[in-house]
């Protein structure tokens, strides 16, 4: 079993540990760290370490969810259970899996590899699977080593069309997310699916987290992933049958079917006033993909590589909140499912839209004292 953040590594305690061994653990620890009695330079921060991982694991209920959570999470990614919120699809955070892609666009002279990241209920995922299969069938040969790519990305999206291990950390944390939220209908629904697609991984502690929901929900039918994987052949099975037909008469032709362009997302609300006509509302209507916010997490800190500004929405036709100098470091909170623009949270606490590709993971710019983006 996995200890994502440490916390028995801390109190020197064995996984099935039981409370009396924790108390005396931490009361042995605490003793020798506590900075009244040890001089040492990291005796307070050590102190402080043995405290935190204490206060979670003598309580049954709080060290079942850390142990429940550390089946998905590490370190790295592990959320603020405090503030943990589902991750959801068009208000959907039950029926939800993790596409996990890869992409390949080619030309003559190079070309370049994407992995496609959402979470996205069923017909979503039908959805960006056939999209990411057209971009793969039609753009991704006509450089050499694109080519090689092409082959093996289009191999993996066939045999992954979602990604389980993805999929199952995305359903326990909305398990433990919607527990926390008194739904307990969608958390157990969430537990029952995550545990199917964990398969062989030991369960035990989703099973006893189900159990103390009190509540009897039957699992929720598998997903189809025959019609997942069909998904990736379509594009091919429309060229053959166009290369057969020769591209003659009234049929579509060759050139038509490759110069087809994605429909633009479209993230403004029409407004209708009947008789007084009609407006553009320019609120984005809940189509980004939210990132749960851990100030903690230094992995969603990003810099600007270039002076930009930070739009109250995704698209330049929204008003500017701030412009941002280049080096600035921000935290990312969301993304559009296009890729094109990141939502960030500035050092005053705001979020607003910087272009994705003016954004590069890492801290740039010393974060100022008092910032917003960090604890």
């Amino acid at each position: 079993m996995h200890d994502a953040l440490e916390y028995y590594k801390t109190l020197q305690i064995s996984q099935d540990a039981d409370n009396d061994s924790i108390k005396q653990s931490y009361r042995d620890l605490a003793k020798k760290w506590h900075p009244d009695y040890n001089r040492e330079q990291s005796s307070t921060d050590i102190f402080q370490q043995i405290s935190v991982a204490y206060d979670v694991l003598s309580n049954p209920q709080s060290r079942l969810i850390y142990d429940i959570m550390s089946l998905v999470y590490d370190k790295s990614s592990y959320p603020d259970i405090d503030v943990i919120t589902p991750i959801k699809d068009n208000d959907d955070g039950v029926n939800v899996r993790a596409v996990n892609l890869q992409e390949v666009k080619s030309w003559i002279c190079g070309y370049k590899t994407n992995k496609i990241f959402k979470v996205a209920t069923f017909n979503n995922v039908l959805r960006i699977n056939i999209i990411t299969a057209v971009i793969n069938w039609l753009s991704g040969w006509w450089h050499p080593k694109g080519f090689i790519a092409n082959i093996k990305a289009i191999k993996y999206n066939f045999k992954h069309p979602y990604s389980k291990e993805e999929s199952a950390r995305v359903l326990i944390h909305n398990m433990v997310a919607f527990a926390k939220d008194g739904q307990k209908l969608q958390s157990a629904k969430c537990g029952l699916q995550a545990k199917k697609i964990m398969g062989s991984v030991n369960t035990t502690h989703i099973d006893e987290f189900l159990s103390k929901l009190d509540i009897k929900v039957q699992t929720p039918k598998p997903w189809n992933m025959a019609v997942c994987r069909f998904m990736q052949i379509v594009p091919a099975l429309v060229l053959f049958l166009l290369l057969f037909m020769g591209f003659a008469g009234d049929h579509i032709s060759l050139k038509d079917f490759i110069n087809k362009k994605e429909k633009k997302i479209d993230y403004y609300q029409k407004v209708d006033f009947g008789a007084r006509g009609q407006t553009v509302d320019d609120v984005v209507v809940g189509r980004v993909m939210s990132i749960p916010i851990n100030k903690s997490d230094d992995t969603m800190l990003y810099h600007l590589t270039k002076d930009s500004k930070v739009m109250y929405g995704p698209s330049d036709d929204f008003d500017t909140i701030k412009t941002l100098s280049k080096n600035t470091t921000v935290r990312l909170t969301g993304k559009t499912p296009d890729d094109i623009w990141g939502r960030v949270m500035i050092d005053n606490g705001e979020s607003g839209f910087v272009k994705f590709e003016n954004l590069q993971q890492g801290i740039g710019n010393e974060i100022p004292f008092g910032s917003s983006i960090i604890e």
